[in-house]
């Protein structure tokens, strides 16, 4: 497949193509077509982009992903050691809620000490 297809059944543009192989998530293999070369992708590829999207959805991002893939490629783990690695993953995600959290609790403190301030000041004027 040339890259023009494979990103319009993935619904991706061919620039995300090519990156999803810079970054080695994706393959392909020169095909010579008179005095030009083009990229010929093995129609597995596809498969391979939907488990990079579920990926991400778990919060990976593509430099996470990358070994992930190697990994599943030459063993696909068992439903228990599926079972264990979204879990450990929910503990990740929880902790950066957490996290996140408690940024927006200190905005809200900033905000609300700013708006104090600015009643204060517009009093006293």
């Amino acid at each position: 497949m040339l890259i023009k297809e494979v990103a319009k059944m993935a619904g991706m543009s061919k620039d995300g193509i090519r990156h999803y192989e810079e970054m080695g998530l994706i393959a392909s293999s020169p095909r010579q077509a008179g005095s030009r070369v083009y990229r010929d992708y093995d129609p597995a590829v596809l498969e391979t982009i939907e488990h990079v999207r579920q990926a991400q959805r778990l919060g990976f991002s593509l430099t996470e992903i990358a070994p992930l893939l190697k990994a599943y490629a030459s063993a696909r783990p068992s439903r228990s050691e599926t079972i264990e690695f979204l879990e450990a993953r929910l503990v990740v995600i929880c902790e950066k809620q957490a996290a996140l959290r408690d940024i927006e609790d200190f905005i809200c403190e900033k905000l609300q000490r700013y708006r104090s301030a600015e009643a204060v000041e517009s009093a006293i004027a």
